[in-house]
């Protein structure tokens, strides 16, 4: 019995964003080789196109297997994140979520005695309740 692949778990846009990175440090040609992919189907995804699940999963893999974070997250790609998940939510909910998120985030931290990172520091500012606003009124 072989052991099946583990399911996709990125979004595809980050995949996206992961593999656009890593194309414009070395090359297309190269990242292809190294996936296993060929050019003409990475750049068709790279573009806006749909991977099978298997080409999807090995594209994930390898951009895992880097170990290397291309840079530090922000509170920009947080945000849309967020909003992309919630987009069932009302605006209301999805700033408290945003709200609890940051929190444990800073609680996490705390709890492994460590300060939080300048991105975590970043959310919960950016999610903190404005002076003036109504307790459900959003920005």
């Amino acid at each position: 019995m072989t052991a099946r692949p583990a399911a996709p778990t990125l979004p595809v846009p980050l995949l996206r964003d992961g593999l656009a990175r890593e194309a414009a440090r070395f090359s297309l040609r190269r990242l292809a080789r190294e996936t296993g992919v060929s050019p003409n189907g990475l750049r068709d995804f790279l573009r806006g196109s749909s991977p099978r699940s298997a080409t999807r999963t090995r594209l994930e893999s390898w951009l895992t297997a880097q170990g290397t974070a291309t840079r530090p997250p922000n509170v920009g790609q947080f945000v849309r994140l967020l909003n992309e998940l919630a987009v069932d939510f009302s605006p209301e909910q999805t700033v408290q979520l945003g709200r609890a998120i940051a929190a444990l985030l800073v609680e996490s931290y705390e709890t492994r005695r460590l300060v939080p990172p300048p991105w975590v520091r970043a959310l919960l500012r950016h999610y903190r309740p404005r002076r003036g606003k109504a307790a459900g009124e959003v920005a």
